[in-house]
This record gives structure tokens, sequence and C-alpha cells, in this order.
């Protein structure tokens, strides 16, 4: 059997995936700082500026992991609008339940 190889995958210009560090949880480049912690100090209240001094990142950073956690809020917990149904459909349904009167018949 061949033997795997997994590759380090760079997720923005501060942050990175490697599966051999931080058992592949994004981090930023250079560091063992993973981002899901930074986003998580940033919900708990901390302002940009406060996880700059206390993070030692570059203020860029802090914005891209922001940015990112946004992005996968958006693909991965959005819920699609419902497909609305045809006209028609809608027509026969009213009637159906009104039974067999629909707008145009009344009058």
């Amino acid at each position: 059997m061949p033997k795997r190889t997994y590759k380090r995958v760079n997720l923005g210009k501060y942050i990175v995936a490697d599966p051999y560090i931080c058992h592949g949880k994004p981090t930023f480049k250079g560091t063992r700082k993973m981002v899901h912690c930074l986003i998580e100090a940033f919900e708990s209240g901390f302002s940009i500026d406060e996880l700059v001094d206390e993070a030692e990142l570059p203020r860029a950073a802090i914005v891209e992991a922001i940015e990112l956690a946004a992005k996968a809020v958006k693909k991965y917990y959005s819920v699609p609008y419902p497909k609305p149904k045809p006209i028609e459909e809608v027509i026969k349904e009213e009637a159906a339940s009104s039974g067999g009167v629909t707008a145009g018949d009344k009058g």
C-alpha cells in the first residue's frame, strides 16, 4: 500500500493548516497559536487591538482570522431558502382546500 502524504494548506496570508502542527487545526504561520483560540477570545469580548497585544500577531492576521471564521459560518451553516412552488400548484392546493372553489370561480 502506498504511503499517504499529507500537505500543508495555506488558508490565507497568515493562516495555515498543517497536519504536523496542532493536529491540522488552523494556526498562524510560524506559530502554534490556533486560530480558534483567537476567535473564541474575540467572541468573549476582546477587541482587535487587545488581541494584537495579547497574541503578538499583526493586526492583519487577526482580521484575516475573523474573516475566515465568517466565511466558514456562511458556507457551512447557511440554510437554503426553499424553492417556491409553481403558481399552478398553489392554485390547485387552494382549490382542494376550499372545496373546489378558486378565486377565479367566485362571483
